[in-house]
């Protein structure tokens, strides 16, 4: 992907005009074009803040025809300020307040930039946009925002049921505000994790964290539900949610900013965070852009999920694409979890009328604890299961033992020539009818070579293919007609 800057080849003129001290109201334009040059890169564009501004106010506009597509970033000195994507045409950013989606802060003088994003301009097309910046020294009355501290809810092990995956105000989520559409604030996605009896959500707002004052505020009042900060990084070849990060990441793939995805990784294993690809089956383009996972070189293994269950995904027909996306991986070896998330962008649609409602699908993890580390933890184990139906009382669980070895789901356990290891599997709460099916790579099942055995029996034994150096077992659940209920995570089986 290429990184254009501002040559003149693209018309850019920017109109900056600025006064040494801004005793009233000052306003600039940046004007320009884009064309189909700039496709899938971002653009930044310098403007100077004046001393003594208190509010910074952008108002933004483009040539929407044939599909183009521009989304709106800035960053202030000292690095990035928001987010807001194509959804937000009129930021405002002072010094105790901002519109969702940035940072409220000091404004500092000296050199901004507005970020242009371009997930899409056709070949051939131009787009001309023009930027309304008004510098303010009217100063807001001072609010206090709460620190965010990492909290624990709850102490000891057991399965804890949550979401990875879902909007609010802060990105693009929009939902019925006094009869009128508009976005949607961050306390309708609390009220609905509490209501759908999860112990667990993450807030994965589209390349911002300033959420995170939100849930600050928030958290006490929902002493059973654990509000988890995080960002879906999105980018022009796919998407990733970065699951614990408390500060801004960088998300320009293939720009300077952040020139690989090894970068990305990086900041994320400094946050103590995990990273999960989303919706890696999906098709991208106009429909959907973006959407499927196309960025090279991907270091798998240092990659901690699949998000194999999308809401939205479910709704249009199943997860089949991300299960075999996860499958194709495993069987190269990799060792990823299985997650999945609703994508929820409007946390008030509970009964799932337009979109999938918060907790469809579930992820239950078994985890030492009630708190973002422990969950993260229980992630990275891969003792983790997807319930598709979203019943409460349903468990998924498999243990495989050889000898003195014993391990759950997401271990790994070694097999010596001619020998076998028996499976066990531990399913409750299920419908009248559902059966246990296993998935299997490089083993044999009772004696037979299989890919998948259906109507499994709860015990079985297997042992490694002679010659495969890696090969795993993980389990589904099915109704009677064949429909997946639950994702169980693999247990990887390697040579002695």
């Amino acid at each position: 992907m290429r990184h254009v800057l501002i040559p003149a080849a693209f018309a850019l003129t920017a109109c900056v005009s600025t006064p040494a001290s801004a005793p009233e109201p000052t306003t600039v334009s940046l004007t320009g074009q884009i064309t189909g040059a700039d496709h899938q890169t971002y653009r930044e564009l310098p403007f100077v803040v004046p001393a003594g501004t208190h509010r910074i106010t952008i108002d933004f506009s483009y040539d929407k025809e044939n599909r183009t597509v521009i989304d709106l970033g800035l960053r202030d000195p000292q690095g990035q300020r928001g987010w807001s994507g194509g959804n937000k045409t009129h930021i405002e950013i002072g010094d105790s307040d901002a519109t969702p989606s940035y940072q409220p802060a000091p404004i500092q003088p000296g050199e901004w930039k507005l970020v242009l994003g371009i997930p899409n301009i056709r070949e051939g097309q131009t787009s001309p946009y023009k930027a309304d910046i008004t510098f303010s020294p009217d100063a807001a009355p001072a609010k206090s925002h709460p620190a965010f501290a990492a909290t624990t809810l709850v102490t000891g092990p057991a399965w804890r049921r949550g979401d990875f995956h879902m909007h609010t105000a802060h990105s693009d989520a929009s939902c019925d505000v006094d009869a009128a559409r508009a976005p949607c604030p961050s306390i309708h996605t609390f009220e609905a994790a509490r209501d759908a009896n999860l112990d667990f959500v993450a807030i994965t707002d589209h390349n911002t964290i300033t959420q995170l004052a939100d849930i600050a505020a928030q958290q006490a009042a929902f002493p059973k539900t654990l509000l988890i900060p995080g960002t879906e990084i999105t980018t022009f070849n796919g998407h990733a949610n970065v699951i614990g990060n408390t500060d801004f990441l960088d998300f320009q793939l293939g720009s300077p900013r952040l020139p690989t995805l090894g970068k990305l990784l990086d900041q994320a294993d400094a946050a103590g965070a995990f990273v999960s690809v989303n919706h890696p089956g999906l098709p991208s383009g106009e429909v959907c852009m973006g959407c499927g996972w196309t960025v090279k070189d991907t270091d798998w293994s240092r990659v901690t999920a699949i998000e194999v269950a999308n809401g939205s995904s479910l709704r249009q027909g199943g997860p089949a694409a991300g299960l075999r996306f996860w499958d194709d991986l495993l069987k190269q070896g990799y060792r990823l979890t299985a997650i999945g998330g609703s994508d929820n962008h409007d946390a008030t649609d509970r009964a799932g009328a337009k979109q999938p409602p918060i907790g469809y699908p579930t992820t239950a993890v078994y985890s030492s604890g009630l708190s973002t580390k422990a969950i993260i933890e229980g992630v990275r184990s891969g003792r983790v299961f997807i319930d598709l139906a979203n019943t409460p009382a349903a468990s998924l669980d498999l243990s495989v033992h050889v000898g003195l070895q014993t391990t759950r789901m997401g271990g790994r356990i070694t097999l010596g020539p001619n020998e076998a290891a028996t499976v066990d599997a531990l399913v409750s709460g299920q419908p009248a009818g559902a059966t246990l099916t296993l998935i299997a790579h490089n083993l044999t099942i009772d004696g037979a070579a299989a890919t998948q055995i259906d109507n499994a029996a709860a015990q079985v034994r297997i042992a490694l293919t002679p010659g495969a150096t890696h090969a795993y077992l993980r389990p589904e659940i099915r109704d009677a007609a064949g429909k997946i209920l639950m994702i169980g995570n693999a247990i990887y089986v390697g040579p002695r």
